[in-house]
């Protein structure tokens, strides 16, 4: 065994011996590296074209904030939106925002950063612009610009909806705001009470979905009882319609222009 073992080293050693002088000598070459084919950039895919139907679901009167043991009805609107990649409309009260009702700010931030859209509603919800002072009335405009931008800073406003929908056409083709209103009344204003009533919230659904098309702007308001739970079953269904829900920038898109009143997607 032990002579076995020997001849075998001896072995190993003369090979080893031979390899490194065939190496040294030129004569055996090791490749160094393998060629791989030369990379290529790929070619950008084609956008993706959404060719669902689509309606903007607006929101007037907020923010929500929470209340006692009330959560924010319109950080609950928004969490749901997430849930299907939709986003919505927010036209906000200023003293709401700037927290002189009640401070709401947080939640129309929250609403932003989420992708959603804020518009002008007024600054108190007590002037209706069809029938006020031009100093009411840019008092509003004004108040409420500066509510929404304090909390976010350089944010482009470029709507509004005048508080009842009145306004006078004067002061439509003069804003520096596309005036938004709806074809699509879903009354939740009208159906806040008992909280929670699954005929108040059935009839909100109805109202919104009975005849809903392409191109529908639809009215709902954040701060009432019931809005939120049809908003849940409203979201769900336009989802298994097809429907896309998308900001009313974004349902416009290049018909959107400053001083033109606008009821539905033309």
């Amino acid at each position: 065994m032990f002579f076995y073992k020997s001849k075998i080293t001896k072995v190993c050693t003369c090979a080893l011996l031979i390899l490194t002088c065939l190496l040294m000598s030129g004569c055996l070459k090791v490749e160094a590296h393998r060629e791989f084919p030369e990379e290529t950039t790929p070619e950008p895919s084609a956008p993706v074209v959404d060719n669902r139907p689509r309606v903007a679901l607006t929101y007037d009167d907020g923010p929500h904030e929470k209340y006692q043991d009330t959560p924010s009805r319109t950080k609950l609107i928004v969490d749901e939106l997430d849930k299907y990649g939709y986003h919505a409309t927010f036209f906000v009260v200023g003293n709401r925002v700037d927290g002189t009702e009640y401070p709401g700010g947080a939640a129309m931030v929250y609403a932003a950063e989420h992708g959603n859209e804020i518009g002008i509603h007024g600054y108190t919800h007590d002037v209706y612009y069809d029938e006020c002072s031009d100093e009411e009335y840019e008092y509003e405009m004004q108040k409420t610009l500066q509510a929404i931008q304090e909390k976010i800073p350089n944010y482009e406003v470029r709507l509004m909806r005048p508080v009842g929908g009145k306004i006078t056409d004067a002061r439509v083709e003069e804003s520096r705001y596309a005036i938004i209103k709806w074809n699509v009344d879903t009354l939740d204003w009208d159906l806040t009470k008992p909280y929670g009533d699954t005929e108040s919230i059935n009839k909100i659904v109805e109202n919104a979905l009975r005849d809903v098309a392409d191109g529908d702007i639809i009215l709902m308001h954040d701060i009432y009882n019931n809005t939120y739970e049809a908003t849940v079953i409203i979201l769900q269904r336009l989802n298994e319609m097809g429907f896309n829900v998308v900001t009313v920038s974004e349902l416009l898109g290049d018909n959107l222009q400053a001083g033109v009143l606008y009821e539905r997607a033309p």
